[in-house]
């Protein structure tokens, strides 16, 4: 068994590697003259609708209608 895997192993990197070696890589390189872009602070408002729309594609809810974020599960 341990022996099937390794070839299996074996054959999946050789396919790896062969497609990887088709790929064109071109790096590019972007030169910004600001390093801190910033936006103007404004006056928050609150815009009509816009708890509807997070609620509405948020996957769970709590009882009281908020919504629950889970963390990732390689944090800790």
């Amino acid at each position: 068994m341990e022996e099937k895997l390794k070839r299996q192993a074996e054959r999946v990197l050789r396919e790896l590697s062969e497609a990887l070696g088709e790929i064109d890589l071109e790096e590019t390189y972007y030169v910004v003259d600001e390093i801190n872009i910033t936006r103007d602070d404004s006056k928050p408002e609150v815009k009509r609708g816009f708890r509807k729309a997070v609620l509405g594609i948020a996957p769970k809810r709590d009882e009281e209608g908020y919504y629950i974020a889970e963390t990732g599960g390689w944090v800790a």
